[in-house]
């Protein structure tokens, strides 16, 4: 497990919309989600399918994360969808309405093409869409699917769906299962990637939507709109004085160790090596994105 990329925004783009594709390239988000799934009507999964293969390759030239969200394992589409894009390598796949069964078959499946394709093993990842209430029960067991995977994301449309609740802006009709794949998410060292927000016009909202995501231990926000990659972005991007102070931080921590002390004040505060790690993971987060 682990990841690759940075993923602060993640942009779902219809495969079947070649005007949405050729727009996603130049965008500013970390990824490129090209979806077969939702987005794409019965009739056209099959013409969506042989239309994403040049993108796939487009997209990857601009160094820019390209993830296919195939269709789910439990019928055929999915399985076509996982033949026809490996051949092209995208970073990763997307399983939706994941459970461990679909993640290991995926698995299978991707290890026979690499195989088939010549492709290093274990290059294409797996980020299960986790969007049932079994599924939020069962987060731990389906991140450990499979060593592919090296992010989770929450689904909560087709989860409020299933619960019988109205979605709402201030979420709290899925802060319980936010928590969940934060927690499932963080012992294997993979990103969590939070539920767009739907709302397109309300910048307000969204703002702090991906705040209240990002405090509550999320790594990345998926989105379906260009418009909303930049909000997505500043919140998931340390500020100048976080690292400034994060940066002091380590130095006096460090100095304190080097002397034989386990811990020390900062700023009026008492630090010790917890404190200081996640210190250390901020300058690696911001040193990352710079790049």
């Amino acid at each position: 497990m682990g990841n690759r990329f940075i993923r602060r925004s993640l942009l779902y783009v219809p495969g079947s919309s070649n005007k949405m594709l050729n727009k996603a390239i130049g965008l500013n988000a970390d990824s490129i989600l090209i979806d077969l799934e939702d987005s794409v009507s019965l009739g056209e999964k099959d013409s969506a399918r042989s239309n994403i293969l040049n993108f796939i390759q487009q997209i990857k030239e601009t160094g820019k994360e390209v993830v296919v969200r195939v269709n789910a394992m439990d019928n055929f589409f999915g399985i076509k969808d996982l033949i026809a894009v490996s051949e092209v390598r995208p970073d990763a796949v997307i399983i939706p309405k994941a459970d461990v069964l679909s993640v290991k078959m995926a698995d299978v499946i991707l290890n026979d093409l690499e195989e088939y394709y010549g492709i290093n093993k274990s290059t294409i990842k797996i980020i299960p869409l986790i969007e049932t209430a079994a599924g939020i029960m069962d987060a731990v067991n389906i991140v450990k699917a499979s060593l592919r995977v090296d992010g989770v994301q929450l689904g909560a449309e087709d989860l409020t769906k299933e619960l019988s609740v109205i979605r709402t802006p201030r979420g709290l009709e899925i802060a319980f299962a936010r928590q969940m794949l934060v927690y499932a998410s963080v012992p294997y060292g993979i990103d969590c990637l939070d539920t767009p927000f739907t709302l397109i016009n309300d910048m307000t909202g969204l703002k702090m939507d991906a705040i209240n995501a990002l405090e509550i231990g999320f790594t990345g926000k998926t989105c379906i709109h260009p418009l909303h990659i930049d909000i997505i972005n500043q919140v998931f991007t340390p500020e100048n004085k976080e690292i400034e102070y994060a940066r002091r931080l380590v130095e006096i921590f460090d100095l304190a160790v080097s002397q034989g002390k386990g811990a020390c004040m900062f700023e009026g505060k008492m630090i010790d090596k917890p404190i200081a790690e996640r210190a250390r993971k901020l300058l690696l987060k911001s040193e990352l994105i710079l790049k």
